[in-house]
C-alpha cells in the first residue's frame, strides 16, 4: 500500500506530462509533487499523526526520507522560475524522470526489505541517467553512460551479495530485515561475511566511495545544477541506507568489528582521493563532487568508529545533504552569471552577483564545518569518539585530510568570489531563497528531528 501511494502521483503526472507536453505544466507538476512529498514527510515526523506506525516506518527511514523531501522541495522551488532551453518534449521527459527518480529513492529509503531496496536503487540509476544527460552535449552524454555502466556493475555485485545472504540462511531464508535480525544466531558467519563484502562494494559504488567513485565527478559536474543537488544530497544517502542496515545485521551476528574495519578503510580512502583531486581540479562543480566523496567517507568513518559516532554520522548525513544541495544550486547561479565552469575564469562573483557570492561563501564555511554548521557538531563528536577509542593514527589522518580539503575548497571559493568583474547579473528571487532555506534547515533540522524521533 505504501509503495502505491509513493508511485501513484508520479505515474498520473507522468501521463499528464506526456499527453500535453507543456513546459509550464511540467514545471507545475514537479513543484506540486515536491510540495506533497514535503507534506507527507512532515506528517511522518509528527508523533500525533500515527502515520509512521501505520506504515511501519522506523526512525532511520524517516530521517533519510525527510532529507530527500526537503531537498526535492528546494529543487522544485529553484527550478520553477528557471529559464529552460528544453523543448516541450524534452521538458516532459525531464519531469517524468525527476518524479520517477524521487519516487525510487523514497521506495529504497522507506523499505525494510533488502530485495525491494535493491530494486528501487536500480530504478534510481535508470531514471537519473536520463537527467544527467539533459545538457545535451558530448561531456554530459559521456557522463551519463559512465554512470549507467559503472553503477549497473555495482548494483549487480550488490545483487550477488543479497543472494549470498539468502545462502547464509539455509533454514528459513528471508530478505526482510526484521526476520534476518530475529534469525541472526542461525546465519552462517562465512557466507554473511562474503555477502557483506559484495554489498559494500556494490552499494558503495552508488554511494561514491573510493575506489569505485569514478562515475561521480563526471555525473555531478555535467548534470544540471538542480539534478546535481539531488544526486549529491539525496541519491548518495539512499545507497548508504542498505549499508547501514547491513551493519546492523553484522553487529547482531557478532561480526561488527569486520564491518567497522571495512567502513574505516573505505572512508579514509575516499577522503584521501577527495583531498588529492580537490587540490588539483579547476572545475568548480567537479570540486563539489569530490567534496561529496569526502563527506561520504567521513560518514563511513563515523559508523565505523562507534555507535556513539554513528549518531553523529546521521547528523553529518543531513548537514552535508542540505549544505551540498545549496552549494550546487549556487554553482548553477555561478554558471548563469559567467557561463564558465572553471573557477579561475569566474572571479569577482561578489561584484557580479553579490547574493550568489555570499551564498557561495556561506556554503563553503558550512561545508568545512565552521559553526553554526551541523558538520562542526558531527565532526567534533567523531573526533571525541576516536580519542575515546584510542584511534590516534586514524584521528591524525582524519584531521590532516580535513585540513587539506578545507584549504583546497577555500582557495577555489576565494578565487570565485573575490576580485573585480565587468559582469553584472541579477537573478530572480527564486534562485536565492532555496539555498537560504537549505542552509537554515542544515542548522535547525538535525536537532529538531533528533528531538522528535
Amino acid at each position: 500500500m505504501m509503495y502505491l501511494y509513493i508511485w501513484l502521483f508520479p505515474i498520473l503526472c507522468g501521463i499528464l506530462a506526456w499527453s500535453f507536453k507543456n513546459k509550464s505544466l511540467n514545471t507545475a507538476l514537479v513543484f506540486i509533487h515536491s510540495s506533497l512529498h514535503l507534506i507527507f514527510g512532515i506528517f511522518l515526523i509528527l508523533p500525533s499523526s500515527g502515520l509512521s506506525r501505520y506504515f511501519g516506518i522506523d526512525g532511520l527511514s524517516i530521517w533519510f526520507f525527510i532529507i530527500s523531501a526537503v531537498l526535492y522541495f528546494a529543487v522544485g522551488w529553484y527550478s520553477s522560475q528557471q529559464k529552460s532551453t528544453l523543448n516541450n518534449k524534452q521538458s516532459s521527459i525531464y519531469a517524468i524522470c525527476m518524479m520517477a527518480f524521487v519516487a525510487s529513492m523514497d521506495g529504497a529509503n522507506l523499505s525494510r526489505d533488502l530485495g525491494l531496496i535493491w530494486v528501487f536503487v536500480e530504478t534510481t540509476t535508470l531514471a537519473s541517467a536520463m537527467l544527467i544527460s539533459f545538457e545535451h552535449h558530448k561531456q554530459s552524454l559521456e557522463a551519463a553512460w559512465k554512470y549507467l555502466f559503472i553503477c549497473s556493475i555495482g548494483i549487480a555485485l550488490a545483487f550477488v551479495g543479497i543472494m549470498l545472504l539468502v545462502i547464509a540462511m539455509p533454514s528459513s531464508p528471508s530478505l526482510i530485515l526484521d526476520t534476518v535480525l530475529a534469525l541472526s544466531e542461525t546465519i552462517s558467519p562465512f557466507w554473511l561475511k562474503v555477502s557483506f563484502v559484495f554489498m559494500l562494494i556494490g552499494f558503495g559504488t552508488k554511494v561514491g566511495l573510493a575506489p569505485m567513485h569514478f562515475w561521480l565527478p563526471d555525473a555531478h559536474s555535467e548534470a544540471p545544477a538542480a539534478v546535481s543537488a539531488l544526486l549529491s544530497g539525496a541519491l548518495l544517502n539512499t545507497a548508504l541506507v542498505p549499508l547501514i542496515r547491513m551493519q546492523g545485521v553484522m553487529n547482531a551476528c557478532h561480526l561488527g568489528s569486520l564491518a567497522s574495519q571495512l567502513f574505516l578503510v573505505m572512508g579514509l580512502l575516499s577522503m584521501f582521493v577527495a583531498a588529492v583531486f580537490i587540490l588539483k581540479v579547476k572545475n568548480y562543480k567537479r570540486l563539489l563532487a569530490y567534496s561529496s566523496i569526502e563527506n561520504m567517507g567521513i560518514i563511513m568513518i563515523a559508523f565505523a568508529v562507534s555507535e556513539y559516532a554513528g549518531k553523529a554520522g546521521l547528523i553529518h548525513v543531513m548537514g552535508h545533504s542540505m549544505i551540498k544541495a545549496a552549494f550546487f544550486l549556487s554553482a548553477g547561479n555561478v554558471y548563469r552569471v559567467f557561463g564558465k565552469k572553471n573557477y579561475d575564469q569566474c572571479g569577482g562573483l561578489l561584484a557580479a552577483n553579490p547574493v550568489s557570492g555570499w551564498l557561495w561563501l556561506l556554503s563553503f564555511a558550512f561545508i568545512i564545518g565552521m559553526p553554526p554548521s551541523p558538520l562542526f557538531v558531527s565532526e567534533f563528536y567523531i573526533v571525541l569518539a576516536m580519542l575515546k577509542g584510542g584511534n590516534i593514527a586514524v584521528l591524525i589522518a582524519f584531521l590532516v585530510l580535513l585540513s587539506s580539503i578545507a584549504y583546497g575548497l577555500g582557495r577555489a571559493s576565494l578565487a570565485i568570489t573575490m576580485g573585480s568583474s565587468d559582469t553584472r547579473s541579477k537573478l530572480p528571487l527564486s534562485q536565492y531563497l532555496p539555498q537560504i532555506a537549505l542552509l537554515l534547515s542544515a542548522v535547525l533540522l538535525p536537532f529538531i528531528l533528533q528531538y522528535l524521533l
